[in-house]
Order: C-alpha cells, then sequence, then structure tokens
C-alpha cells in the first residue's frame, strides 16, 4: 500500500465497495452495500477525491481495466482493494476528520469539560472518575515507563504524565492526531513521546512497559487475541496492563450472558491466550454519562453547527442515550468494565 497515492487507494476502495462489499465495526454514518460510486464516496467523508486521475496508473499496474463504458477492478486489483480497505476502513477517514477539526473547535472543549469532568479530547466513554480509578488502581510513579494504545491526541497521555511523573508513551494509527500531539507537549519531551502505529503491528520491544493503558481502543485489530499476547511481552516483570471495555447486546431476545465480566470478548479473548484478570463494573456510572452526553449535544448543537463541525455532534449523539431513567442491570443491554492484567 506504500506505493499507492491517497487516489489510487480511494479508486479501488471505492470499486471494490461495488463488488464486494463488507461490513466493519463502527461505520461511523457510513452506510454498507453502495449502489453507486457515488454512494460509495461517503466512506472517505470530506477527503474524497476525484478518482479520474487515478486510472490511468492502475491501468497501467494491471490493477484496473478500462473500457469505453467502465474501468473494472481486476483480480490483483481487487486484492489490493481489499488490502488497503482493511487498513482504513470507514472509521479511519472518520478519526482522520476528527482529529483535524476537533482540536480546533471550542464548543468541543466546552463540551468534555462538562460531560466529563476535564476537557482530554475524549473519543469515548471514560470520564475523570473513571480515569482517576485507573490511576489510583495502577499506582503509577516517576520510574515508570507507560503505554497509552490509541492515544488520539495525547492529552490523556499527557494528563497521566502530569499527575504521576510517569513516562509516557502514547501510540495512535492517526498521523492528524500524532502531529497534534507532538506539538502540543514540546515542552514536556522528557517525559511524553508520540509514535504512529498500528495495533495490529505493535512497534515496541519486549519487556518495555511497566503498565499499558488501553481506554477503548482494543476493539480495533483485526486479531484481538494476537494483539494481546503482544501487549503481554511489552509488559516488564510485575507489569500490569489495564482495559476499559464496552460490551453491548444490540438483539433484545439473544442472550445477555456475554455482558457478564467473564464472558465478554474481551474477557474470552483473554481467557483463550492463557491471561487472568480482574474486573471492576462501570456500567452503572457510564448510563449516566451516555444520558448526559445527550442532553449536552442536544444543547450545543448550534454551537458545532456554527464552527462546521456538525458530525462531532451527530457522532455525541449517536453515542448518547435517549432513555432518562435510572440505570437497571436487567434490562441495560451494555456493559462497561476496566480489566486489569498483571504479569
Amino acid at each position: 500500500m506504500d506505493s499507492l497515492s491517497e487516489v489510487e487507494v480511494q479508486a479501488l476502495i471505492a470499486h471494490a465497495e461495488l463488488v464486494d462489499p463488507v461490513e466493519t465495526p463502527n461505520n461511523n454514518h457510513y452506510s454498507f452495500y453502495p449502489q453507486t460510486l457515488e454512494d460509495a464516496g461517503a466512506y472517505f467523508r470530506c477527503f474524497r477525491v476525484d478518482w479520474s486521475s487515478a486510472y490511468p496508473a492502475l491501468v497501467a499496474r494491471g490493477l484496473m481495466v478500462a473500457t469505453p463504458e467502465r474501468v473494472a477492478l481486476t483480480e490483483s486489483g481487487l486484492a489490493a482493494a481489499r488490502t488497503v480497505r482493511a487498513q482504513r476502513p470507514p472509521i479511519w477517514y472518520f478519526y482522520k476528520e476528527y482529529y483535524t477539526a476537533g482540536p480546533k473547535s471550542a464548543a468541543f472543549a466546552r463540551y468534555c469539560e462538562e460531560v466529563f469532568g476535564k476537557h482530554l479530547h475524549q473519543a469515548n466513554f471514560s470520564d475523570m472518575p473513571q480515569l482517576d480509578f485507573l490511576l489510583e488502581v495502577a499506582a503509577l510513579d516517576a520510574t515508570m515507563r507507560v503505554l497509552d494504545l490509541g492515544c488520539g491526541v495525547g492529552m490523556i497521555a499527557e494528563y497521566i504524565s502530569d499527575v504521576t511523573g510517569a513516562h509516557v508513551w502514547g501510540m495512535d494509527y492517526m498521523p492528524e492526531a500524532i502531529a497534534a500531539a507532538q506539538v502540543r507537549t514540546t515542552a514536556k519531551r522528557d517525559r511524553l513521546a508520540f509514535d504512529v502505529g498500528n495495533l495490529d503491528a505493535l512497534p515496541y520491544p519486549d519487556g518495555a512497559f511497566d503498565a499499558i493503558l488501553s481506554v477503548d481502543t482494543l476493539y480495533m485489530p483485526r486479531n484481538l487475541d494476537d494483539t494481546l499476547r503482544r501487549i503481554y511481552r511489552m509488559l516488564a516483570p510485575g507489569g500490569q496492563f489495564f482495559v476499559f471495555w464496552m460490551e453491548m447486546v444490540w438483539d433484545p431476545d439473544a442472550s445477555r450472558t456475554m455482558l457478564e465480566p467473564n464472558q465478554t470478548t474481551l474477557a474470552t479473548a483473554l481467557t483463550r491466550v492463557g491471561l487472568t484478570f480482574r474486573a471492576w463494573d462501570f456500567s452503572a456510572g457510564t448510563w449516566g454519562l451516555m444520558q448526559r452526553k445527550r442532553v449536552v449535544a442536544e444543547r450545543m448543537r448550534a454551537e458545532f453547527e456554527a464552527e462546521g463541525n456538525g458530525f462531532i455532534y451527530e457522532n455525541l449523539m449517536a453515542e448518547s442515550i435517549a432513555d432518562s431513567g435510572e440505570y437497571d442491570s436487567t434490562s441495560c443491554n451494555f456493559r462497561r468494565y476496566l480489566y486489569q492484567v498483571r504479569v
């Protein structure tokens, strides 16, 4: 994929979406199974480009064929398209837009202060009580090396380092997010570092960290078992691994067994790879957080739209709930846990 330009990547993905559509988790407002190239263009959000300039090069490389009526993928072109689509699912383009616009949004900063308790550019469901509980349990200090997986613009990583003195590395697969983190924390380079990386190919040596944190990011690996094994090897003796994880049941008639702390997708993966864990239940607090998300987002809608950031508002609403009732564990369709694994 490194040899393909952005316009070539988009052309391959768009044509693959028509002949070989694939659903992926977290579509972020993209409708799968497009019927036209115009529909497929929504995949790329505001970053869509004119693909016509890519076709001659793709034809020359044998990835597409051209007739007077149309261009189409060859067999090798479809294989290439599948590869780049796996590396850039719809959510990749959502985060590209989110990390381009979000750090500049005064509305989102105010939203985070009110909903989460502090503006750390949160792209998840962890408010300050949850984050501070994690830090209390982890007992980090200035002697420790910590990795924040999927750090976004690195404000949570920076907060952790500021509070504990720990040396914190942040990793994210969005270059825009890492660039923002590096610029913002230049004066703290002695204890903060940020890298572009992927959860499917973690770029750190064995035993590199005393603690590894994942705040709503382990939904992304293509092979969760392999990623968990790699994370465990990256921990030093006595190290700890913490994961905030949300499990949901969408079918009202489905079994709710998978909402139990030892039956979630993460818990069963940890068990498969031979790792024992402890879990704390944050479901009730998260229910209240998701209610606040909706109330505050609705009140601030005009502010987001005035900035041209209506898509942030839409995503916040999608992460919220309209139910104004009290949390009921017997009917709630999700559970949220903090998992801890020790070496």
